[in-house]
């Protein structure tokens, strides 16, 4: 691998980690959080779990709202109704870059990956946390093909935009500020 390719990839694998890190970390601190919280309040197993999945959900896509807002605000900026353009947007730029991941990941991976984790270590804890991590990497594979999709086709750049520029649109790494996206 020569050195220009090694910048690229190493580019590339910064931009995901600063794409995905944030959401994360506040999945893993609301998770935590609300798990707490309901400690308080209960012993009940299947209530643990409920309120540590929503929590984590809460934090996960707090985290990606606002980042995909923020980026469609900044694509938008200047523009007739740039707001409601920017808020109309995000929810389904957020389905199209999750959505397949999502329920791939709720339905088959993540079940499937984290049973075969305690199978194959033999020991619940672990078994679990290597089904997890696997499931992670998977879902996060999934998501940013998706991302890379709505990307190349045009989808994440306003329509607008694309009409009054005389070359091609450009990506969001290519148009955006590196900091802008973390």
């Amino acid at each position: 691998m020569d050195a220009g390719t090694t910048r690229r990839l190493g580019r590339s694998a910064w931009f995901w980690i600063r794409r995905y890190a944030p959401a994360e970390i506040a999945c893993l601190v609301t998770m935590l959080l609300a798990s707490i919280a309901a400690a308080s309040a209960t012993d009940s197993p299947p209530l643990l779990a409920a309120a540590a999945i929503g929590g984590a959900t809460v934090g996960f896509y707090g985290v990606l709202v606002t980042q995909v807002m923020h980026e469609q605000l900044r694509l938008l900026s200047g523009e007739p109704n740039w707001w409601r353009r920017a808020a109309v947007r995000t929810l389904p730029l957020l389905v199209a870059e999750f959505g397949v991941a999502e329920i791939l990941d709720t339905f088959f991976l993540r079940p499937a990956l984290m049973m075969a984790g305690v199978v194959l270590i033999g020991d619940a804890v672990w078994g679990l946390l290597a089904g997890k991590v696997v499931a992670d990497v998977l879902f996060y594979v999934i998501s940013a093909v998706c991302f890379r999709v709505t990307e190349r086709t045009g989808v994440r750049i306003p329509r607008l935009r694309l009409t009054l520029r005389a070359t091609p649109a450009p990506t969001l790494r290519e148009s955006a500020p590196a900091q802008s996206l973390a």
